[in-house]
């Protein structure tokens, strides 16, 4: 069983005031949220949709930079470093990117800008790095361990 208490303030009368005006003196609820229009709704939707292709693509972007950059290197740590390194600037410069669009979120939604897509920009980094590399290197296989 669910117990909802409501205080409401009892107003004084005032004879100034004209019956019908529409202000209610006996709400004193939390301010109703903003909800969007259909239309607004719609916009911010594509948005965040141009959002997230941005992401995949600059994620793909980033594993083939990665790759390529780093079959130069010598040391498997620096390739490490310059992988996620490379990741990291592509992902803020895809934040400014995302920014630029002006996407029309809501103040309450400001953190879906950087949310949106980070989990495929991710994986796709992963994916096209090693694809890109395994490419580059085919000499090194499971042969050449044994």
């Amino acid at each position: 069983m669910i117990l909802k208490i409501y205080l409401v303030r009892h107003p004084k009368k005032d004879d100034s005031k004209k019956p019908g005006t529409g202000d209610d003196p006996t709400k004193d609820g939390p301010p109703e949220p903003i909800q969007p229009t259909e239309s607004e709704e719609s916009k911010i939707k594509k948005g965040l949709n141009k959002v997230f292709w941005l992401r995949v693509g600059l994620g793909v972007l980033a594993g083939t930079l990665s790759a390529m950059m780093g079959s130069s290197l010598q040391h498997t740590h620096d390739k490490a470093f310059l992988g996620l390194g490379t990741m990291i600037v592509l992902f803020i410069i895809s934040y400014g990117i995302a920014k630029a669009l002006r996407v029309p979120l809501l103040p309450s939604d400001k953190r879906k800008l950087i949310t949106t897509g980070y989990g495929s920009y991710f994986l796709m980094f992963l994916f096209s790095w090693i694809l890109v590399n395994t490419l580059i290197h085919p000499d090194v296989g499971i042969q050449s361990i044994r």
